[in-house]
């Protein structure tokens, strides 16, 4: 009786197959690795998104609802009404507002009153930007100013 041949893959062949495989895995895990620090990256850039839209709310809010007063010597912007008052601090990696922390690097402030810059006093428009992302972001607010402003402002 002659053995038959039994089909079946030679060892150079499995090793061909196991080094294939291991190169597919490592490339699988390095693109995984790269997709994982981007959405790392988009991640964070959202969250200062979402940052910088907060307090560009906050600010039109108070800015709308409280006389603002900035003095350049303290970083500090007052804003003040009958009923309540309330401060801003602004430093290099963060703004303050009443005790609330939030975590922005601000790398150009100004605040103006009736169109112009002012270095203290009181103000109706404020200009930030910040560098926390990829791209530099901007925020503008402003108040429109009513009779009463003019008047005080005045002397009348």
């Amino acid at each position: 009786m002659i053995p038959q041949k039994v089909k079946a893959f030679t060892l150079s062949e499995l090793m061909v197959v196991l080094v294939v495989s291991s190169i597919v895995v490592t490339i699988a895990f390095l693109a995984l690795s790269s997709i994982q620090k981007q959405v790392r990256n988009i991640q964070y850039t959202y969250e200062k998104q979402q940052e910088i839209q907060y307090l560009e709310r906050v600010l039109f809010g108070d800015l709308n609802s409280y006389e603002g007063i900035y003095d350049d010597t303290k970083k500090k912007l007052f804003f003040e009404n009958t009923e309540d008052s309330l401060q801003y601090h602004f430093l290099k990696d963060v703004v303050v507002r009443n005790g609330d922390t939030i975590p922005l690097k601000l790398t150009m402030k100004q605040l103006y009153l009736h169109g112009e810059e002012v270095k203290k006093g009181v103000i109706d428009a404020i200009e930030l930007e910040f560098s926390d992302t990829f791209s530099t972001n901007t925020v503008f607010v402003y108040k429109k100013n009513d009779a009463s402003h003019y008047i005080d402002t005045n002397g009348i």
